[in-house]
């Protein structure tokens, strides 16, 4: 993909970070910036931050940062190019010609793997839609029967749903007709390799096609349904799970909800794609299924992005039942509220809303809703009124879902309800809840113990913490974090506190490798008139001077005891700025003179050399008078 720089100099300007990440996480004001719960990371305390005014995210649990860019690459687990794409096409950015033009033979086995197989399931999308509205097999077997199911044309444009007609490698052929590879399409789940030979065929054949998209569109996987009535044939078949698609980590049909989630808060949770696609027809859109797959906690975690409550619409029947039992204690694992409705039996949500309507399927939602706790109690009380054991072990199960719940207080309450419904003792009810947290805790807590014996790269942890806490480093990284965020900070008439910085300090080589590779950077630059600031640097290849840019221009730091100890000067915006930077500069003159100090009496002392001897005890008392100067004009005392 080849966009000019100017182009994305254009994008860079356009892009709103706020705006992006809002699409993909529940961001909540905090003072001038953003927060929520991180979505690289399982975190129930929002650490996760956003800055409008820098136009970058940090998380300060996980330590992910980056721009608008970098967020989408992350997220999405795109190249650089197609984050630029994505966001282009967002803020309708229009880009030349030769950006949309299909890779060469060359270029598509240099491409990313991850960009070839979405470029193919793209592809393989338009591919299966077409069928659908176009060919007479796809129109007359397809369209039938998605106009059967009630399927208006404005909902199979929204779902792209489309149709794959009986032949053996339809698409196959014209996919590699086109120019794609026939080791990618395997690759992507859409076609098969025959046994023992370098053949493939169509994975989808002669059925009805649901495009499974990820959170910001891009389709990733297919599901497929049959229309014949032979039961040796699987009524669904689906994508298999590939670099691109895992299917425990994504919720079909929540690109076209989000949105809805966010406006409702709170998202309806079914199994099929045909209830989605119903409900969403119907007007209810705040939606989404399990993928073909037992609820997970990465889904769990998906959602809590947008929403904090849970509402499971199951079917009613046995198979429903146990599903939303599945599902329930992983959902009260991830600190979200569950509520429960239970369809009449032999009814899914799609039936119900195609055979009752919207009205009607809100009302039941409404009237319907349990909590956990009695849509618990009267399954698992059901048949034990006459015997007390199978009674016993029916409230020990309830209590084990009460636990889940991390927060204390909302566990209490509901050990309260348990105890009015269940008529025992509240206190009986919380002995027996500890007794089953304790075990839990002892399984987490053996398991942490063998994790951490089993730690990688414990030293070269040990040795980061020994450099973070010199002080040279410390004056190093606060003078580059000055530089980073004031570069062009008018300290004077005609001086901006960049240059001002670079002057004082060109004589200085950093003793932190990363802090001296940033400095070499803006040194660069200015020797070519170019007074660059952090925006720079966050285009940059390498992910650690990304990351380091991001720990330092970024806002949440704690001060620690050891900073002050080390008179090191914390992290405040000052109107002050020139005396501020002058400040800074002469505490990391100080710090270097003593670093000098030290070495040269190392020399002193493993010389046997007279002359030697002589030249460091010189530089010694040049190294003193210059140290009592810096002193001085700090306030400092020399012990």
């Amino acid at each position: 993909m080849r966009i000019p720089s100017d182009i994305v100099d254009k994008i860079y300007q356009t892009i709103d970070v706020v705006e992006v990440i809002r699409e993909y996480v529940h961001l909540q004001k905090s003072g001038k910036d953003f927060k929520a719960c991180c979505p690289f990371h399982n975190e129930r305390t929002p650490s996760f931050y956003v800055s409008p005014a820098k136009g970058i995210y940090k998380c300060f649990g996980c330590g992910k940062g980056g721009d608008s860019v970098n967020f989408i690459m992350e997220i999405e687990g795109v190249s650089y190019g197609e984050a630029l794409k994505q966001l282009a096409e967002k803020y309708k950015i229009a880009l030349p010609e030769e950006a949309y033009q299909k890779p060469t033979d060359t270029e598509m086995q240099e491409q990313n793997e991850k960009d070839s197989l979405l470029i193919a399931l793209n592809y393989a999308k338009t591919f299966f839609h077409e069928q659908l509205l176009y060919t007479d097999d796809g129109k007359a077997i397809g369209l039938s029967y998605f106009k059967e199911r009630g399927f208006n044309e404005k909902t199979i444009q929204k779902f792209d749903l489309g149709y794959s007609s009986a032949e053996w490698d339809a698409f196959l052929r014209n996919a590699t007709r086109k120019g794609y590879q026939a080791e990618i399409l395997e690759k992507a789940g859409l076609v098969i390799q025959k046994e023992g030979k370098q053949e493939y065929y169509d994975r989808f054949r002669e059925r009805v096609i649901f495009p499974i998209h990820n959170v910001s569109g891009r389709v990733i996987a297919f599901g497929g349904r049959t229309l014949k009535k032979d039961k040796s044939i699987a009524k669904y078949i689906n994508s298999p799970e590939t670099p691109i698609y895992n299917k425990s980590k994504i919720l079909y049909g929540l690109f076209q909800s989000k949105k809805a989630i966010l406006n409702a808060d709170e998202c309806l949770l079914v199994e099929g794609y045909a209830d989605v696609v119903s409900l969403h027809q119907a007007g209810i859109e705040n939606v989404v299924a399990s993928s073909g797959t037992s609820l997970t906690h990465e889904q769990v975690r998906l959602i809590r992005r947008f929403t904090n409550k849970i509402t499971m619409l199951y079917d009613g029947d046995k198979a429903g039942l146990n599903a939303a039992l599945r599902g329930l204690d992983i959902i009260l694992e991830e600190g979200l509220s569950v509520n429960i409705v239970w369809l009449p039996e032999n009814e899914d949500p799609d039936s119900y809303v195609q055979k009752n309507g919207t009205n009607a399927m809100l009302a039941y939602i409404k009237e319907n809703a349990q909590d956990f706790i009695k849509f618990k109690t009267n399954f698992l009380l059901k048949d034990t009124q006459n015997d007390p054991f199978k009674r016993g072990e029916a409230i020990r199960e309830v209590v084990s879902s009460i636990i889940k719940i991390p927060d204390v207080i909302n566990r209490n309450i509901f050990y309260k309800e348990c105890s009015v419904l269940f008529g025992i003792e509240e206190s009986v009810l919380i002995s027996e809840g500890n007794k089953l947290l304790l075990k839990d805790q002892k399984k987490t807590a053996d398991k942490n113990i063998v994790d951490e014996l089993f730690t990688e790269n414990k030293d070269a942890l040990l040795d980061k913490k020994a450099v973070e806490y010199n002080a040279l480093y410390y004056q190093e990284q606060e003078n580059i974090r000055l530089l980073l965020s004031y570069a062009n900070y008018p300290i004077a008439e005609d001086k901006v506190f960049g240059h001002y910085l670079l002057d004082e300090i060109q004589e200085i080589n950093f003793e932190t490798p990363i802090f001296q590779e940033i400095l070499n950077i803006f040194k660069e630059n200015l020797s070519q008139g170019n007074l660059i600031d952090s925006s720079y640097f966050l285009r940059q290849d390498s992910d650690v001077i990304k990351n380091t840019v991001i720990d330092l221009i970024s806002e949440k730091y704690e001060i620690s005891n050891r900073w002050e100890e080390e008179d090191v000067v914390t992290r405040k915006k000052d109107e002050r700025l020139n005396h501020v930077a002058y400040t800074h500069i002469m505490r990391l003159k100080w710090r270097v003179v003593q670093k000098m100090m030290e070495d040269n009496k190392k020399v002193l002392q493993r010389s046997d050399n007279e002359e030697d001897i002589e030249k460091a005890l010189q530089i010694h008392v040049i190294l003193k008078n210059t140290e009592k100067e810096i002193a001085e004009v700090l306030g400092n005392v020399i012990r």
